[in-house]
């Protein structure tokens, strides 16, 4: 399986997080939201706002293959 790591950024690097093995790059984003989800709901509850943090995911040719932004995970889902 192909390795993927994130980047976690404010302004600078928060958090560069260790590879992991992942099936492919779409679940690597998926990873990612997850992520991104978990440590705005542990910021919440520690009255940090972290709204403007994004995750940016590389490959194992550390070209990047996505950027998440955490203000987007608090948009409403499209309606289907």
């Amino acid at each position: 399986m192909p390795l993927f790591h994130f980047v976690f950024n404010d302004d600078f690097v928060v958090e560069n997080v260790a590879p992991m093995e992942l099936e492919d790059h779409e679940r690597a984003l998926v990873k990612a939201r997850q992520a991104a989800k978990e440590m705005m709901v542990d910021s919440i509850a520690d009255g940090i706002d972290i709204t403007g943090w994004v995750v940016r995911v590389y490959n194992d040719a550390e070209m990047l293959i996505g950027t998440v932004f955490f203000a987007d995970l608090l948009k409403p889902a499209p309606k289907r």
